[in-house]
């Protein structure tokens, strides 16, 4: 048995229920209890803990008290005598981030996949876009596609077969300035699968072919030749069956996918370069290979790429995130690990929607939320809980700008706070 607690907030009061081990095998079930118990507390940095432990009266285990003053692992040892044995049991403490303020309150919303603002303040949430909650919305796109990307206070979007380009003019809706068809697609998914924008370029991406679109004032929206970066299909990852991500850093987007081996049939991640060759259309990089990458693609935001790494032993499985930042001058470079053990489990989420950063939760499904976040004072990663839904069941989304979170009651409200991915 694993104690349910095992994800709590820094500076706060911890009591854990810690079970002995009861093994018919040396005497019974119930034929004696323990009669004594000691603790051993280490904090992250492997110094000791003031902590206290008493057994309890009605469990058969013992309570341990300890109040944690850093985020990070802290290492529990509890000692039964004379039955019970040993027990070892890690506690990932993280900062507090479930005070913060709501942006927005919006009821009626049984999901926002996507949730972005305009520098004007309108929301665009699922393909529709409004000022304030409650309002009428406009609609600038499916629900269920994940092609829309908001810049500032430029709107892009595929909606009906076009690609659409939005402005907020500041009051009222959206005005909408250039469009441009969409190739049908030969393929049973049509759905672009990763998207990048500035106000005047627009990439979309699907499983081997990159779409680009430019605007520019009295011209409006016009498409690139396409260009294939694939030959066939990869692996998937993420709950929505993706098959490649992209980001940008400089001039290159790199974009990450999964392959197969071809003689062992082991899979694996690269990351690939590409930029604007003479047909303004986007090409490998010549002579820069593709960086290969530990783990499965788990989320990522601006310039920061998450993996999942999953080990297995006789203590069953266990997740090791790796951090990756990607940048014009270096590409995708390791910086941060995290190991999690079983006690915690990675949510998986949609990855086609945009920015969308690692969700964990405890693995009895109780108790708060938490992200990764780059501590650069101490050069590692730690966790930070989200504010959101606690014990209630709900969708916790968190981009480079957002976290909201979706509550399953009776009548669905999305609450929207603020995040940066950084400190």
């Amino acid at each position: 048995m694993v104690p349910s607690a095992l994800l709590v907030p820094v500076n706060q009061p911890v009591s854990l229920l810690i079970p002995a081990n009861a093994n018919p095998v040396c005497g019974g079930l119930g034929a004696e209890r323990p009669e004594s118990v000691t603790v051993e507390a280490q904090d992250p940095r492997n110094l000791p803990v003031p902590a206290t432990v008493e057994l309890s009266p009605s469990f058969w285990g013992a309570n341990v008290h300890f109040t944690p003053t850093m985020p990070g692992r802290y290492h529990l040892i509890v000692a039964f005598s004379p039955v019970g044995s040993l027990r070892q049991v890690d506690v990932h403490v993280a900062e507090d981030g479930r005070q913060r303020p709501t942006v927005a309150r919006m009821t009626n919303k049984s999901e926002c996949l996507n949730l972005a603002r305009t520098r004007g303040g309108t929301w665009v949430c699922s393909g529709r876009a409004f000022r304030e909650p409650g309002e009428q919305e406009q609609p600038v796109g499916q629900a269920r596609n994940p092609a829309i990307a908001v810049v500032g206070d430029v709107v892009w979007s595929l909606f009906e077969g076009q690609v659409r380009r939005y402005v907020d003019p500041g009051t009222g809706p959206l005005l909408l300035t250039g469009t441009a068809p969409f190739p049908l697609s030969t393929t049973t998914d049509n759905t672009p699968h990763a998207r990048l924008a500035t106000e005047d370029e627009y990439v979309l991406v699907d499983a081997t072919t990159v779409y680009r679109y430019t605007f520019s004032e009295g011209v409006g929206v016009l498409p690139v030749p396409t260009s294939q970066w694939a030959q066939q299909p990869g692996l998937t990852f993420g709950a929505d069956l993706t098959q490649v991500m992209a980001l940008r850093a400089g001039a290159t987007v790199w974009l990450v996918h999964r392959v197969q081996e071809p003689s062992t049939f082991i899979p694996r991640t690269q990351a690939c370069p590409f930029q604007l060759g003479l047909l303004a259309t986007y090409v490998p990089v010549p002579g820069q290979p593709c960086a290969s990458l530990i783990g499965e693609p788990l989320g990522y935001g601006d310039g920061v790429l998450w993996t999942r790494e999953t080990l297995s032993s006789g203590q069953g499985f266990s997740s090791v995130v790796h951090r990756y930042t990607v940048t014009a001058e270096h590409g995708p470079r390791e910086e941060g690990v995290l190991s999690l053990d079983s006690s915690l489990a990675v949510i998986m989420s949609e990855l086609r929607y945009g920015p969308t950063l690692p969700v964990f939760v405890s693995t009895s499904n109780l108790g708060p939320r938490a992200t990764p976040r780059w501590d650069s004072e101490r050069g590692e990663v730690l966790l930070v809980l989200l504010p959101g839904p606690g014990v209630n069941p709900g969708v916790t989304r968190i981009s480079d700008h957002f976290t909201w979170t979706v509550n399953a009651e009776v009548i669905p409200e999305l609450r929207v706070y603020p995040w940066t991915s950084t400190p």
